[in-house]
């Protein structure tokens, strides 16, 4: 991040203290090292590294950064020994600075971004995932009708393909949306984390063993966000109040919406009935529409719902302590007004003598009406955290971390909002998540050959998703729900070596493991076990070994060559149960029944990236990237359950992604004052072979037309071709950020039985993918300005949403199958913000979020469910 500086040149240690205060940067030096030193002067826009270099310009000192916020000052080496003078050569040195976090997608060949803590307060939502609206290329999977994060980078989504790590840990659950497919979320509060780094593509980060799409790496909050510079402790508070919701969940029960089809075997209405009971109960015709109370928005400074956070930091002569807490309520909120609302169409009626039968039909985006308050959109969060940072020496760090994240939010199953009766609604889920994370550094000084780092993890999940209103649990043998136990391990190591040779200037290498374990059981509004379901259970294990080397080829031209090597081993806990005329019957013991049979899956590849960045003129740089990525199948594919099991004779292979890229990075300071100009612009090209998900069974294998529906296998393959592009420009007065993602090619390919195109560009029958296809194109517009010194900033920003492959209207492939593509219609969004800082330690911050008020569906939805409409904000944070 860069920075206004304005330090006139003055003694040094005076000097340092201002750079303190300004950056948040803590300085160790011995006192006879300062003494009768002057600064030079800084004055303009630059990045930490860059304005300090220039600060310490005349003070024949060098510094080395011990962590994140922590510098160290030391003398130069000299030797006193009196040599004769000689003369060299000329020799040219080039300094190479470490980018900031927010500049290192502009650095580096390949697509990243970067989500600092401000912008996550600033557009926090009303959802977890909306704190990625502002990034080109991200997508959040059913962003309103779950409690957790299902990410969508460049079309690649679920089952590992984007990991979410929150301080090393990975912790991902694979949710059963019934007949629309499954869900995969990670759980996070984001009121307690303190930046986010999202790689676009395969990465040889040690945690990005199966990323085919890319990874989301979070740090919790740490001392630096909490102590003020010049002390040694510090206390953070911000509380927040929510407008445009209900306060509260809705009571059990409560209907919103439209309802096409009536609890009639008829699923009609009726009305100028002869006798009243004619039209009465089920056949009453305004059974169809929400009862009146569900549409009293209220106003737009009405705040119900509430978010506040409290955080306390020490540090001590070595050790950080952080202790965190957060808590968030919200009740259901309420649609928007202006876009494509429903309207309940009675045209079509038929004269019965004694009543006429009115065959309802809804017209419009969903069922639900503008500034309707949406069943299940109520949401509730806690969240603690207990960090300690020890710095054992100067080389070596050791970091431990717990957090333990509650969350009560509303859900309804896909099926249910698109398809049956009415939408009640229901008791909320649950998700109950620990985790826990040991995190060592060794960093010798002398040794640039070492800098090691290790780290071993715990997540354990345990949820219950409602999923049903209990008026549908009659048609499912009672169940409304499930409940599942999920515990993942983990551990990583690698380290880096950075070499003394011209050319070969760094050797990185590592291992990780993880394993995983997961029991479901399907459950009824009791909490009891439903009979005659299949439940989920099964382990899981992998292992993956990689090595990255960095080479300095020419004075402007240098690249990268690693890659990965993987292996796993899971088996279904669930036996398999066969038809005594299966080829895969075995009786050993003769009592002629077929022998218990478990399925069991394993596998390993490798896959390479490799990289070429050709920077000619400093600021400019062009590159070239070619990854590749193995996904073995996960947990859930490769263990059995109602929505989609393995088959005997249908084996899984690993997911391969191949992804080039070729693409152009400014980073320009003082382009016409002092201003600071970030660029990139991204060709990609991502084609994933043998891509892992669920289809039609062929007729020729085992089970087709008795018990199995739908079976995990690898089609051939998944194309997605586009163009991304990002600017960043910041004058100190004014600053504008641009991104947008286009796709010209969308493709998946897939040879089977009822295939009537061997590729479409919109989907395959029952296939998960249908509803993983990114809209054709997205963007983002951030503008603002900063005024009083730069104490008042406000601004706006506009989401722009294209929509998604049309499917045919003859001639649909979808149709065969239960997972139809949703289609969703494109929008256009606009938030306003202002942030004032009132005092040195206070803030205030107020936000509308949809300020046009858009009756939308979010893109990547799955049920049909809009989302908020203009939503107001006021937040006020305290720092001591």
């Amino acid at each position: 991040m860069d920075i206004q500086f304005d330090i006139q040149a003055q003694s040094l240690p005076e000097a340092l203290d201002l750079f303190s205060r300004k950056t948040g940067m803590q300085f160790s030096a011995k006192s006879e090292l300062l003494e009768g030193k002057m600064s030079a002067p800084v004055e303009g826009v630059y990045s930490v590294d860059t304005a300090l270099a220039k600060l310490l310009l005349n003070a024949d000192l060098i510094w080395i950064k011990t962590s994140s916020n922590t510098i160290v000052l030391k003398k130069k080496q000299q030797s006193y020994e009196e040599e004769p003078l000689m003369a060299l050569d000329m020799l040219t040195v080039k300094a190479i600075l470490e980018p900031d976090s927010e500049d290192l997608p502009y650095n580096t060949a390949g697509s990243s971004s970067y989500i600092s803590q401000k912008e996550i307060e600033r557009f926090r939502g009303t959802s977890v995932g909306d704190i990625f609206q502002s990034d080109s290329g991200i997508l959040i999977g059913e962003n309103r009708n779950s409690g957790g994060l299902d990410v969508n980078i460049r079309g690649m989504q679920g089952q590992g393909r984007v990991p979410v790590v929150v301080d090393g840990s990975r912790q991902e659950t694979t949710v059963y949306r019934g007949y629309a497919g499954v869900a995969s979320r990670s759980y996070l509060d984001p009121d307690l984390i303190g930046g986010m780094e999202i790689s676009k593509g395969p990465t040889m980060d040690a945690s990005g063993t199966g990323a085919t799409g890319g990874i989301v790496i979070a740090k919790t909050i740490g001392a630096k966000d909490i102590v003020e510079p010049g002390n040694n402790w510090g206390l953070r508070v911000r509380l927040s109040a929510i407008g445009n919701n209900s306060g509260t969940a809705a009571e059990t029960g409560t209907f919103s919406g439209l309802s096409a089809q009536s609890s009639t075997s008829s699923g009609t209405y009726r009305t100028d009935c002869r006798t009243e009971s004619l039209c009465s109960g089920a056949y009453n015709l305004n059974n169809a529409y929400g009862p009146g109370y569900t549409l009293e928005r209220p106003h737009l400074l009405d705040f119900k719902g509430f978010a506040g956070s409290i955080a306390f930091a020490n540090q001590f002569e070595n050790v950080d302590l952080v202790l965190g807490y957060a808590r968030r309520k919200q009740g259901n909120y309420y649609t928007g007004s202006n876009g494509p609302t429903p309207t309940l169409d009675i045209s079509d009626q038929i004269d019965r003598g004694f009543y006429t039968e009115v065959r309802a039909k809804i017209d419009g985006a969903s069922r639900f009406r503008a500034n309707e308050r949406i069943a299940n959109s109520n949401f509730e969060s806690e969240s603690y955290i207990a960090k300690g940072t020890f710095y054992l020496t100067e080389e070596h760090t050791l970091e431990t971390t717990y957090r333990k994240y509650l969350s009560t939010y509303g859900e309804l199953m896909p099926s249910q909002l698109l398809w049956f009766g009415k939408v009640s609604q229901t008791d909320g889920s649950e998700v109950d998540v620990d985790t826990y994370t040991v995190q060592y550094n060794f960093t010798p000084e002398k040794y640039s050959y070492i800098d090691l780092k290790t780290n071993i993890w715990h997540t354990q999940a345990d949820t219950q998703n409602r999923n049903y209103s209990e008026d549908m649990s009659v048609m499912l043998n009672g169940m409304v729900g499930s409940d599942e136990l999920y515990k993942r391990w983990g551990a990583d190591i690698n380290n880096t070596a950075r070499l003394s040779n011209r050319y070969f200037t760094e050797f990185a290498f590592g291992f990780a493991w993880q394993k995983e374990w997961v029991d479901n059981r399907n459950l009824d509004a009791q909490g009891a076990a439903v009979p005659g379901q299949t439940d989920r259970r099964g382990g899981r294990k992998e292992l993956s070994a990689f090595f990255n080397t960095k080479w300095q080829l020419t004075d402007t031209l240098s690249g990268q060559l690693g890659t990965r090597y993987t292996k796993f081993k899971a088996n279904d806990d669930n036996p398999i149960n066969l038809s005594s005329d299966s080829v895969f019957c075995e009786d050993a013991n003769a009592d002629g029944e077929c022998d218990e049979l478990f399925y069991h899956s394993d596998g390993s590849g490798t896959a390479p990236i490799a990289s070429l960045l050709w920077e000619p003129v400093d600021g400019f740089q062009g590159y070239l990237r070619y990854a590749e990525a193995l996904r073995l199948p996960s947990l859930f594919e490769t263990t059995s359950g109602f929505s989609s099991s393995p088959s005997l004779d249908v084996t899984l292979k690993p997911e391969h992604t191949k992804n080039k890229e070729i693409g152009l990075n400014v980073w320009r300071h003082d382009v016409l004052f002092a201003d600071t100009l970030k660029f990139k612009l991204a060709y990609f090209r991502n084609k994933t072979e043998d891509y892992l998900t669920r289809t039609i069974p062929n007729v020729w294998e085992e089970g087709e037309a008795t018990s199995r529906f739908f079976t995990t296998r690898n089609i051939d393959s998944l194309e997605l071709y586009g163009y991304e592009i990002s600017l960043d420009y910041d004058t100190g007065f004014t600053f504008s950020k641009v991104s947008a993602t286009r796709y010209h090619h969308i493709e998946m390919c897939h040879v089977g039985s009822y295939r009537r195109e061997e590729c479409t560009d919109y989907g395959i029958a029952n296939s998960y993918i249908n509803n993983m296809i990114p809209p054709n194109w997205n963007a983002s517009l951030l503008i603002g300005t900063r005024l009083f010194e730069e104490k008042l900033e406000l601004g706006a920003r506009g989401t722009f949403m294209g929509t998604r492959n049309r499917v045919p209207v003859s001639n649909d492939e979808t149709k065969l199958g239960f997972n139809e593509p949703i289609q969703w219609h494109s929008y256009t969004l606009w938030d306003l913000f202002i942030s004032y800082q009132m005092t040195e330690r206070l803030t205030a911050d107020f936000n509308i979020d949809n300020v046009t008020d858009q009756y939308y569906l979010d893109a990547l939805g799955l049920g049909l469910v809009p989302s908020p409409g203009r939503t107001a904000k006021l937040s006020f944070t305290f720092k001591i």
